[in-house]
C-alpha cells in the first residue's frame, strides 16, 4: 500500500505544471522575499543615483545662471559706456567731422496743450478718404487724348483671384 501511495503522489508530480512545483518547493517563499527585497532595495539604488544626477544638473545650471547674469552685467557696462554723450561727441567730431551747434541755434519744438486737435466724424471720415485715394490709379490728360485707358479694377478681392 505504501508503495502505491508513492506512485500515485510521484504520478500527480509529473502530471502538475511547472508552476505548481515551484510554487510547493518548500524554499519558495524564501525565493519570493529574497526577490522583493532586491526589487525594492535596486529601485531605491535607482532613485538614489536619479537624484544624484538631478542634484549635479542643478549645480551645473545655477554656475551657468550666474556666468549670464555676469555677461549680461558686463554687456550693459559697455553699453553705458559706448552710448556716453562724450563718446558720441568725441566721435562725431573726429570721424564725422560734424561741429557742435550753438545754443542760440536750437529751439525746440513744443505742442501746447490747448492744441490738441480734436477728432470729429468729418474728419475721421475725410482722413479715411485720403487713405482710400492713395491706392486709385491716376489719369493724365494725355492719357485721355491718347486712347490709353485701361480698365481698372478697384476690387481687391478680385485681384487676387477671390471673388467677381
Amino acid at each position: 500500500m505504501k508503495q502505491a501511495v508513492r506512485k500515485f503522489s510521484e504520478t500527480t508530480r509529473i502530471r502538475s505544471s511547472w508552476i505548481n512545483r515551484i510554487r510547493r518547493h518548500r524554499y519558495f517563499q524564501w525565493a519570493i522575499l529574497a526577490t522583493v527585497v532586491l526589487m525594492v532595495s535596486g529601485i531605491h539604488i535607482w532613485q538614489r543615483v536619479k537624484v544624484l544626477d538631478l542634484v549635479h544638473e542643478v549645480s551645473l545650471l545655477r554656475k551657468e545662471n550666474t556666468m549670464l547674469a555676469d555677461d549680461a552685467r558686463k554687456v550693459n557696462s559697455e553699453i553705458a559706456a559706448l552710448s556716453k554723450a562724450s563718446r558720441i561727441q568725441k566721435y562725431a567730431s573726429d570721424s564725422l567731422g560734424l561741429v557742435p551747434v550753438p545754443a542760440e541755434r536750437l529751439f525746440t519744438l513744443k505742442r501746447s496743450h490747448t492744441e490738441k486737435a480734436q477728432i470729429d466724424d468729418v474728419s475721421l471720415v475725410l482722413s479715411a478718404i485720403r487713405r482710400m485715394t492713395r491706392y486709385l490709379p491716376t489719369v493724365t490728360k494725355d492719357q485721355v487724348a491718347a486712347g490709353q485707358l485701361r480698365n481698372y479694377t478697384i476690387d481687391s478681392l478680385a485681384n487676387r483671384g477671390g471673388y467677381k
